[in-house]
């Protein structure tokens, strides 16, 4: 009878403890709790640096200095790592989210100071460039070089990282350390011949439906919203005659699209397939990148003063209400991206709780 008592008690310690987790998992997240990293980059160095604080704006820090115009991050939450992009440096790098342990994982060809021509030829999808410094011979770029990535995105399920690619005007995909690179062309049907054309694509920014196998992106030159297969076919306008989209994210749970429009001053978001279109916020200055914490139902955005190139990160409600200024007074901004798993350790008594629930066994 003793022994069955103290099973009982066990149990029921557990279940407690249970529903304590889940209530202060609740609250925490309720008051907005994770962690929101972005890029800030000097202007006329191209110094850049990545930093991070509280969703509220609280205890900044810099997590990663001595970058050279890196331009976007990505965070792989399943592995605890960090993807950014540097575009003059023309490499993809991972580290641990604390900026530790740094590792160049596809890197391409950087033209040396001064610039220079450029050329390309392809053949059954992959491509060789020629590349022709000011002050020096023609130098041969094989297809592993070929990349000029400006934004970046997570393939979770395939273990795969996703980029736009600048010179061939196309995505391209490798596995996580950088292995495998594929080429991904957009192909359009063009009538009346019903011959299959690569479209020549100018994507500013991407995000990947992985569960759908679904790729979006802005075109800021088409000035368009598009979406394909993650191998490039079946591609899709969404959202057409829209001036300068730029940011881009998705909310999967409630079937939305969010973007903004650099020229306007504004943020916008349509349902999936391009219908229902709403103005959110207006009266921005240049609108650069966009992040969703759809748990808390709140957007968050980098606004820049192009005369100053002076950002801040600001925040709303998804529909638009409530914006508040996050953090001001930076320099260029870009990249903004959120770990909102960080919730779920995010004080000490959280994690007592968490350790004792995880070390206690029923006999």
């Amino acid at each position: 009878m003793c022994n069955q008592t103290m099973k009982q008690n066990r149990v029921l310690f557990i279940f407690i403890v249970f529903l304590t987790i889940y209530f202060l998992q609740e609250i925490h997240y309720a008051h907005g709790r994770g962690i929101l990293y972005w890029i800030e980059t000097d202007i006329d160095t191209l110094d850049s640096k990545i930093m991070r604080s509280q969703l509220n704006g609280s205890q900044p820090e810099e997590v990663l200095t001595g970058l050279h115009a890196a331009s976007d991050i990505t965070l792989d939450l399943h592995n605890s790592k960090m993807y950014w992009i540097e575009n003059y440096a023309a490499k993809i790098q991972r580290a641990n989210p604390d900026g530790s342990s740094i590792e160049n994982i596809v890197t391409g060809y950087n033209f040396p100071p001064g610039g220079g021509g450029f050329s390309m030829k392809c053949f059954n999808g992959k491509c060789e460039g020629i590349a022709t410094p000011k002050d020096g011979r023609p130098i041969k770029i094989p297809h592993e070089k070929l990349i000029d990535p400006n934004c970046i995105a997570i393939d979770y399920n395939a273990n795969k990282i996703y980029w736009a690619n600048g010179h061939l005007k196309n995505f391209q995909r490798s596995k996580f350390d950088g292995s495998d690179i594929e080429d991904i062309y957009i192909k359009e049907l063009i009538l009346p011949a019903n011959i299959k054309m690569n479209q020549w694509l100018h994507p500013i920014n991407i995000e990947l439906d992985v569960d759908a196998g679904k790729i979006y992106w802005t075109d800021i030159y088409a000035n368009k919203i598009q979406r394909a297969n993650l191998d490039g076919s079946e591609p899709e306008d969404l959202i057409t005659d829209i001036r300068s989209p730029y940011a881009l994210a998705l909310d999967l749970q409630d079937r939305k699209i969010y973007w903004s429009n650099t020229v306007t001053g504004e943020v916008l978001r349509a349902s999936l397939n391009g219908n229902s279109v709403e103005t959110l916020v207006r009266g921005l200055s240049f609108p650069y990148d966009i992040a969703l914490d759809i748990r808390a139902r709140k957007i968050y955005w980098i606004d820049t003063d192009l005369d100053t190139n002076v950002g801040k990160i600001q925040r709303a409600n998804l529909d638009g209400t409530n914006v508040r200024n996050i953090i001001t007074g930076m320099n260029h901004l870009s990249g903004l991206t959120l770990d909102i798993d960080r919730t779920l350790d995010v004080t000490p008594e959280l994690n007592q709780v968490t350790t004792t629930w995880a070390n206690m066994k029923v006999k």
